[in-house]
This record gives C-alpha cells, structure tokens and sequence, in this order.
C-alpha cells in the first residue's frame, strides 16, 4: 500500500506544487489588498476578509491538479493493466487517498501560511467606535478566538481543509465515470456555483458550502449551519455512485 501511495504522490506532485504556489499567491494578495483597504478591530478579521476570492475558486484550484490523472488512466487502458498486479479496491484507494491528502494541503498551507503573516500587520488594527459593534463577538467561541487568535485560524484552515477534501472526492468520483476530462475538472466548481444559487434562493444563505469556508456561519445558537453545506456535497457524491452502480457502468469503461 505504502508503495502504491508513493507512486501515486509522484504522479501529482508537480501539479499539486504548481496549484499550492497558485493558491499561496491568490491568498497572499487578497491579503495584502485588505490589509490597505479596510480598518478592523482585529488582526483576525484582516485574514477572514482576505479569504472571499479563495473560497470562490478552491473548487478548481483542489480539483484540477489532482482529478485528471485517474482520467487518463482509464482512456488509455493503463488501468487494466494495474487489475493484475494489485487488487481494485487497493489501487482506487490508494489513488483516493492520495487525491484526498493534496486537496487538504492545497488549501491548508495557502490559509495558514496568510493567517501567520497576517499577524505581521497588527499594527495595522484600528479599534473601532463606541457605537460600531465588534464584528468577533458574533463568532463561534469569541473568547477562543481573542486569547488564541492562531490556534483558532489554525482550527479554521484544518476545516477549510476538510471542505477541500470532500470537493477533491467529488473531482475523483466524477474522474472514475465521467467520460470528458473538461466536464470532470469543472463539475465540482459547477455543483459549487449551482448549489450557491439554489440555496441563497430558498432563502438559506448561511447553510452554503460557499458559507461553510467560513466559521462565522456558526455561532453559540446555531452551531448546524457549518455543517450543511458540506453534508448536501456527500450526499450528492452518494447519489452520484449510487446512480452508476445501478447502471451498472464500469469505472474500466471509457
């Protein structure tokens, strides 16, 4: 098993690099442009701010450097020659496990590489008016987050992590059937925007995957809302396998 994590990790180590530079770049800028635009009463809010372009495109900075291996693969029969050698459920898990594992970092390292920097721009807090409310006392474990702000941005990235992992899946699951390499890469991104809309029209803004990517949805008396999202995206996944399953189409087909 060790042996076929390994071969798999070297097949996506460029394109994980090259998206986990991409990434870092992205989040670091959105830093950066927050940082001279907005004045907050707290470094933490300079980092949550700065991540609205990052929770928009992590669906395809996850998916794209990872899913198109398993694609190939199958075009080129390559996947039937590996049936001999080692069992299916070894080979597809081990190549799961690896998917899963580089959609976490991809995001994890950007986020909290930016959360640690963004320390570097205290100096940049300016407390707010007598009258303007503070924006972390509506948070999740405020108290948390004023005594230990990097442990709660390093509890934050891990989630956001978690979120990568289940649109990585979702990329590997639509790789294993799919049968156009453009569909498989851009399906998690439009389950992403589609699920967006559908939710903010029935009136469930805070139930959003795109709301999950931040832990302010939660809060002391709603603490489900970070939850939502990312259950709606298994579900979808097992609606999905169930549906192939039934249909009885071969992941070797293509």
């Amino acid at each position: 098993m060790l042996n076929l994590i390994k071969l798999e990790t070297n097949k996506i180590f460029k394109p994980v690099v090259i998206s986990l530079i991409i990434t870092t770049l992205v989040t670091l800028g959105s830093l950066i442009n927050v940082v001279y635009k907005y004045s907050v009463p707290n470094t933490f809010e300079f980092w949550n701010i700065s991540l609205d372009y990052i929770s928009m495109l992590f669906p395809v900075l996850v998916v794209c450097p990872i899913c198109w291996v398993m694609y190939y693969e199958r075009k080129n029969n390559f996947i039937n020659y590996t049936f001999s050698r080692v069992s299916k459920k070894r080979y597809l898990f081990s190549k799961w496990l690896v998917c899963i594992l580089g959609s976490f970092m991809i995001i994890f390292i950007p986020m909290l590489l930016s959360g640690m920097i963004s320390f570097l721009f205290s100096n940049n807090v300016v407390q707010p008016k007598s009258y303007e409310p503070n924006f972390y006392t509506t948070l999740f474990m405020p108290d948390f987050l004023m005594n230990h702000t990097f442990l709660y941005i390093f509890f934050h990235c891990i989630w956001d992590g978690i979120l990568a992992m289940i649109i990585g899946t979702m990329g590997f699951v639509f790789s294993l059937y799919l049968e156009n390499i453009l569909v498989i890469l851009t399906a998690p991104f439009i389950y992403f925007i589609l699920e967006n809309f559908i939710m903010s029209t029935f009136g469930m803004p805070k139930q959003r995957l795109l709301s999950s990517f931040y832990i302010n949805t939660m809060t002391d008396t709603n603490a489900l809302n970070l939850l939502v999202g990312p259950i709606l995206a298994i579900l979808f996944i097992f609606i999905f396998l169930m549906y192939f399953k039934i249909s009885k189409k071969k992941i070797y087909d293509i």
